[in-house]
């Protein structure tokens, strides 16, 4: 177990049982956040499309008309998933490719 481990193992073994629940926590509200994103985008019948979820990212395929859209509502949407002691933020890059939009 933990207790017989030693050094820089034991460090490791600690850092991991500290971050699974926050990882766990993470792939939750990411989750939460990809159907809550969808259901709008459906019930808005817009024409973007949720193509890509890269570790806490999510990607679009956005036509130009509905970028504005995009970058006011999806980080509101995104935010709005739970409720936490500290605010949950999104952010929204733009771009011709996923590279290009960090």
């Amino acid at each position: 177990g933990i207790q017989s481990a030693k050094g820089a193992q034991l460090a490791g073994l600690e850092r991991a049982a500290i971050n699974a629940p926050m990882q766990g926590t993470a792939a939750d509200l990411i989750k939460l956040s990809m159907n809550k994103v969808q259901q709008v985008l459906d019930d808005e019948k817009r024409a973007t499309k949720m193509i890509m979820q890269v570790h806490d990212e999510l990607v679009f395929e956005v036509p130009e008309n509905e970028v504005d859209w995009l970058k006011n509502e999806i980080p509101r949407l995104m935010a709005g998933v739970a409720e936490l002691k500290v605010p949950l933020l999104a952010e929204v890059g733009v771009g011709p490719n996923w590279d290009k939009a960090h």
